[in-house]
């Protein structure tokens, strides 16, 4: 928060008051009522430090003699962050990188939001094309090892371990979140990977083999039953994916983002056609006869039941290339949507 006095550092010289920086080599003074305007910027947040020691956390060094601010970033770009502070808004020249003038307004706590409309959909346009280039060159080398996690994940983890400090059994819950996300952090983080994923096999195949006549059973009353034993080993590994899911769910650093994750959502979707058939199972027959209503959710179970056929997607958790296989279809969500149309032509 910005105090209504100016800190003691702040050079008295004129009305409004002066804030020396100095970036990459780059001297400047900015007004401090400039910086006001955007409290929330690196440069905002100087005028709320009372000590040298909160000046260092924002900038690099300081010069208490010269009462001047080191800023180790590129000078080239540094006109652009002042053009911004002057007028409110941000320009983007087209011999820049996006990439490296994002990452810069992102030092200088600066928004994209602060783009000028004249530069908006330029400054989009070529990020989204860079994004989309890097990614099929990304898609042409060749695919990591399964249990190996792809530097972008890693950078992500990394963010994730950020959000656990101040949170309640932050160590404890870092410590089990970084063993389940990242497979080779460690022997124990190996073990924990190989048996999931063990599990989401057997689980595959025991959906496989429930689906063939040979061992399928009936009733003394000719209704199809449930071979026991297979009963036994859906249960136990739904049992396992239940108990991974809660566990990651507790441990999570961002509940919103986790419920979020696409491998979290096929999850979530593998699981519920069980949970959903078990309890429509223990509703009394005679209701089910006497309630109408209740015979349509019993037909809408039996449709969910397909949906065991999602386990098979859990195996994305420990595969880049599935990983990788998603990615591309949501990059080309365009192209498949009309693929999709011509085939429901044709179809018809």
């Amino acid at each position: 928060m910005v105090k209504e006095s100016l800190p003691n550092w702040v050079h008295q010289d004129s009305d409004e008051g002066l804030v020396h920086v100095n970036v990459g080599g780059l001297k400047r003074s900015l007004c401090s009522s400039t910086l006001k305007k955007f409290p929330d910027t690196r440069l905002g947040k100087l005028l709320a430090c009372d000590s040298e020691e909160d000046i260092l956390q924002v900038c690099d060094d300081y010069d208490v003699q010269q009462k001047e601010f080191y800023f180790d970033r590129n000078p080239g770009l540094f006109p652009y962050v002042l053009h911004f502070y002057q007028t409110g808004k941000l320009h983007v020249m087209e011999e820049l990188c996006v990439f490296s003038f994002s990452q810069e307004i992102e030092y200088w706590g600066i928004h994209e939001l602060h783009l000028s409309p004249c530069c908006h959909n330029f400054y989009h346009e070529r990020k989204e094309y860079i994004e989309d280039r890097d990614w099929d060159l990304r898609s042409d080398d060749q695919q990591e090892p399964s249990f190996n996690s792809s530097f972008e994940e890693l950078s992500a983890l990394d963010k994730d371990l950020a959000k656990f400090k101040g949170a309640w059994c932050a160590e404890l819950r870092s410590y089990i979140w970084l063993r389940l996300e990242d497979p080779g952090h460690s022997t124990a983080s190996k073990v924990i990977a190989v048996a999931s994923l063990s599990v989401v096999l057997t689980s595959i195949v025991a959906m496989c083999i429930h689906s063939m006549p040979e061992f399928q059973r009936v009733d003394d009353n000719e209704k199809p039953i449930e071979d026991p034993v297979l009963t036994i080993l859906e249960e136990i590994c739904i049992a396992c994916f239940s108990a991974e899911f809660v566990i990651r769910l507790i441990v999570a650093p961002s509940r919103r983002k986790f419920l979020g994750n696409p491998l979290n959502i096929i999850d979530v979707a593998s699981i519920l056609p069980f949970y959903a058939t078990l309890a429509l199972e223990t509703t009394d027959e005679d209701s089910m006869e006497e309630n109408e209503d209740l015979e349509n959710v019993g037909r809408v179970v039996q449709v969910l039941r397909l949906m065991r056929v999602l386990r098979i997607l859990k195996l994305a958790r420990h595969s880049i290339g599935l990983r990788a296989l998603g990615a591309t279809v949501r990059h080309s969500y365009q192209e498949v949507g009309l693929l999709i149309l011509f085939l429901s032509v044709g179809i018809s």
